[in-house]
């Protein structure tokens, strides 16, 4: 049976709790608390900067709105358009502002822990196969039988967004490192892996932007909210809207990734600079 049969026809018959899922909105809200109390005040032995704050919050405050607030909702029994929303906010802009929220030294602490899972994640987060899972995952998602039979069990949607979600980060990873020491990619080829990134999620969104038919019964006959969007002008629009969001938030990506090359590229011309005066000081003396 099609979960779409039993939902309301109208947003406003939904229950407070089903609207605002207040027990996500506790769950978050605790997770920053304890960032707060680990990272946040100045007696902490890992401080985090205040840029790094504003990152994790945001962070925080975008995964509520896609997982707990009427979004979800929405995107769950009503819009396909909204539902892609929700993925692009889920999985290409809360990662990277948690990623880049952690402190350094964080980050730094964790990985001398557990030598089995640290060599698990090692084999997770290289370049390649980070990429290839999640757009593999992705793409597999958006299959219309797939896509419709995740849909219809409570279960199996938990799942398969929480899988997307932890290789969400693993492909981020390799892009947005803050660490030095665990970077394995050079600033120019964090470049090819955007580009490579945003080329190999093309043919998922390019198949529901230009579809002429619904791809997903479980849109096909949901209640329509707004008359000026069917089901299949519905289904485009999300499929445009994810690659809008996703170019969106890649082209911020790049400019993050050339503002810390040119930054490093000036920080090692001063050192050859005084390197360069150090070395002429000794010859004059």
């Amino acid at each position: 049976m099609n979960h779409h049969m039993m939902a309301p026809e109208k947003l406003s018959d939904f229950s407070f709790y089903s609207l605002y899922r207040p027990d996500i909105f506790l769950i978050i809200l605790v997770i920053g608390i304890l960032y707060y109390r680990f990272y946040g005040v100045q007696s902490s032995k890992i401080k985090a900067t205040l840029l790094q704050k504003i990152f994790f919050t945001v962070g925080l405050v975008f995964l509520y709105i896609s997982k707990g607030s009427p979004l979800n909702v929405i995107g769950h029994h009503y819009l396909f358009s909204v539902h892609m929303l929700e993925m692009a906010i889920s999985y290409l802009v809360v990662p990277p502002f948690l990623i880049l929220g952690m402190p350094h030294d964080f980050y730094l602490k964790w990985m001398k822990r557990d030598k089995g899972l640290i060599r698990l994640i090692h084999f997770l987060i290289q370049p390649l196969i980070a990429i290839l899972v999640f757009i593999a995952l992705f793409s597999i998602y958006h299959m219309p039988v797939i896509f419709d039979a995740i849909m219809a069990n409570g279960l199996l949607m938990f799942f398969s967004h929480s899988l997307l979600f932890i290789t969400a980060f693993t492909m981020w990873w390799p892009v947005l490192c803050p660490v030095e020491e665990l970077t394995t990619l050079s600033e120019l080829k964090k470049v090819g892996y955007v580009f490579a990134s945003g080329v190999l999620l093309t043919p998922a969104c390019a198949l529901i932007m230009f579809s002429s038919h619904v791809l997903y019964d479980t849109y096909a006959h949901a209640p329509l909210l707004f008359s000026f969007l069917p089901p299949l002008e519905d289904q485009n629009s999300g499929g445009i809207l994810m690659k809008v969001l996703q170019e969106a938030v890649y082209g911020t990506v790049l400019g993050h990734i050339f503002y810390k090359w040119v930054k490093k590229e000036r920080a090692k011309d001063k050192e050859d600079l005084v390197k360069i005066k150090l070395t002429a000081a000794a010859k004059n003396s």
